[in-house]
């Protein structure tokens, strides 16, 4: 069985400061072995159920949450997590949503050779290092509104942002601005597509979780998710992807992921029913405390002892942070055979319209 639980959604809204980072955590502790990892803490609290956010308030508490964090237990391949850096989410977003179908539409592949990465690093970076910074942070937070309500409203107030901060550039320092632009002819075919959890990281993330698992294990597993909106809306498309997909491998170079979804069960519970949850949320939301520290610059003495801890040198770590990574091999994605992942699922979709249609609420 693996336990999942996450820490920092804010679903839609990647603009809060108070939570800049989102992190989903998986573990595959059994219970005798997590009634051990806990039991520093446990002897200390004497409470039945444990979670982070009382336990973090207390200095004596924090101490003993630290042995936990340093069990022998936690060894390579017992815990996963992927972090993300919600501001570096917006261009990731802007890349995905409105850049991709103007170049697709061009014949452009912008997932091979990583060059969806390398463009949302780009316009990350000049976004919060080059171009007006208070320009740019209006630009986003007016994407993320019109994306969570696509509506008129909110779409005319967003394209003036970028024409405003495209017109301080000059041509070749707005060049990645002028692509967002033509992404207005494509909303006939970019709005009907939006969901309400399109903002949201959750789903990638747990795909990228499951192809974790899959690797390790080679075989179906058992899943427990702490109750999630999310998963229990998205669970028809998981299915999809689980009972409905042909065996392929697709993506691009580093990139790639194996499909069925190798998923046995999945089953949402409450942390309160479960050791292994409450395990969970105590991994997940120490390393997203750390983590949104490091966004912050505001890292403290538990941040530094969370970073020292066997959790984050042993756990598996996926990221979606910004780095100045450009190129295809810096990115590691020199290798350009692959499947799309849309266009794989696509036709599995022609093939199956009736499960695939199923999947969207």
């Amino acid at each position: 069985m693996i336990y999942f639980d996450e820490a920092g959604n804010t679903g839609g809204n990647l603009l809060d400061n108070n939570q800049p980072t989102y992190l989903l955590l998986s573990h595959n502790f059994s219970l005798d072995e997590t009634e051990e990892v806990l039991k520093p803490l446990s002897e200390v609290t004497k409470a039945q159920e444990l979670h982070f956010s009382k336990v973090k308030k207390y200095h004596n508490h924090r101490k003993e949450l630290i042995k936990c964090l340093n069990h022998p237990l936690i060894q390579p391949n017992r815990v996963c997590y992927y972090v993300a850096d919600k501001k570096f989410m917006i261009a990731i977003q802007m890349v995905d949503q409105l850049m991709e179908p103007v170049l697709y539409a061009g014949g452009v592949d912008i997932y091979q050779y990583g060059s969806n990465l390398s463009t949302a690093n780009m316009l990350h970076i000049s976004g919060t290092v080059i171009w007006d910074k208070k320009s740019y942070s209006e630009m986003g937070e007016l994407f993320v509104k019109f994306l969570r309500a696509p509506t008129k409203e909110n779409c005319i107030p967003f394209y003036r942002s970028v024409y405003k901060l495209r017109s301080s550039l000059s041509r070749e320092n707005g060049m990645l601005l002028d692509f967002i632009l033509m992404s207005e002819h494509h909303l006939g075919t970019i709005v009907p597509a939006l969901t309400k959890y399109t903002l949201d990281p959750t789903l990638s993330c747990f795909n990228a979780h499951c192809q974790f698992w899959a690797k390790l294990y080679k075989k179906p597993f058992d899943i427990t998710f702490d109750q999630s909106k999310q998963i229990d809306y998205w669970r028809d498309l998981i299915d999809f992807l689980t009972l409905h997909l042909p065996e392929g491998e697709v993506g691009f170079g580093s990139r790639k992921y194996k499909y069925p979804l190798l998923i046995e069960s999945l089953q949402l519970d409450d942390s309160k029913n479960s050791k292994q949850l409450q395990l969970a949320d105590l991994f997940a939301s120490s390393l997203n405390y750390m983590f949104g520290g490091w966004t912050k610059q505001s890292e403290d003495e538990f941040s530094i002892e969370i970073n020292k801890s066997l959790l984050h040198k042993n756990g598996y770590e996926l990221k979606m942070w910004p780095t100045t990574d450009v190129t295809p091999e810096a990115l590691d994605m020199t290798d350009g055979s692959g499947i799309n992942p849309l266009d794989f699922i696509a036709e599995a979709a022609t093939k199956k319209p009736s499960e695939y249609k199923k999947s969207f609420k």
